[in-house]
């Protein structure tokens, strides 16, 4: 597969560490910035240029990861190269899909995404809706890319993206602010950093997998932890009087409503 990025900054950088685990798949990516195109210069197997239309003129799928306020600028400077018949995949943030569309033609194959930063691990989550004109091979390519990043998700409709964008996208940051106050916590109390770690991100981990394989629900998951009178419930406690469940909704819905100033703005 000939794969397109334009941008390389750090989600770009965690496409490439997936795609490059297909040896077949020849990658090429563009930026303005030339030191990151150094930088990328010593990954093999990749390709750098400085100019987008190299990129599209090269690729079967290009990957757009620029900056929501890049985005139309860089759609009007490859539209004729782009085409209908190569498919356009963008990560950008509160971008919507029929805007993309307007700024292309009614037949270009786009596909909206949106990852979250574990894909530099290549443990993210890849959400994602492809628009009418991507057929069944345009969508078998695109996951056997995106897969090897981490898990693909169909988003159900396009007015999902600004919540699954408060979710997923920004996510990992939320839960590394919990994680942050457990390992101030810890210092505190004269727990070593690298200890703290092991036990706070094991028991996340732990967690995770426990209520993704038994598929019990994470309020009675909670009550199965929290034994009367013990030290679970008295933590709980505090959670709820200081509604901690407020607090959170509270951020999502900062997060989402961002999202969707982004999609008015662009308009």
């Amino acid at each position: 597969m000939k794969v397109g990025i334009i941008g390389s900054g750090n989600m770009a950088l965690s496409l490439i560490n997936g795609f490059r685990t297909e040896k077949k798949n020849k990658i090429i990516c563009s930026d303005i910035d030339i030191k990151k195109l150094n930088i990328l210069k010593k990954i093999s197997n990749i390709s750098t240029t400085n100019d987008n239309l190299e990129v599209v003129r090269n690729s079967e799928i290009i990957f757009l990861c620029v900056k929501p306020d890049m985005v139309k600028f860089v759609l009007k400077e490859i539209k004729q190269s782009l085409g209908s018949k190569k498919l356009l995949v963008s990560i950008a943030a509160g971008v919507k899909t029929s805007f993309i569309q307007n700024e292309l033609n009614l037949k270009s194959k786009i596909i909206r995404t949106m990852p979250n930063l574990p894909c530099l691990v290549l443990a993210g989550v890849f959400s994602y809706r492809a628009n009418k004109n991507c057929t069944s091979n345009d969508l078998r390519n695109f996951l056997n890319l995106v897969q090897t990043v981490g898990t693909a998700i169909k988003v159900p409709k396009e007015s999902d993206f600004d919540y699954v964008t408060a979710l997923s996208g920004s996510g990992p940051a939320f839960l590394g602010e919990f994680i942050n106050a457990q390992l101030v916590y810890a210092k505190t109390k004269g727990i070593s950093s690298k200890l703290a770690k092991q036990l706070i991100l094991n028991t996340i981990v732990g967690t995770s997998k426990y209520l993704s394989e038994t598929l019990i629900k994470p309020d009675e998951f909670v009550k199965m932890v929290s034994s009367p009178g013990g030290t679970t419930e008295a933590g709980i406690r505090v959670l709820k009087n200081k509604k901690f469940e407020n607090i959170i909704i509270k951020c999502l819905n900062s997060a989402s409503s961002k999202s969707k100033k982004i999609s008015k703005k662009l308009k």
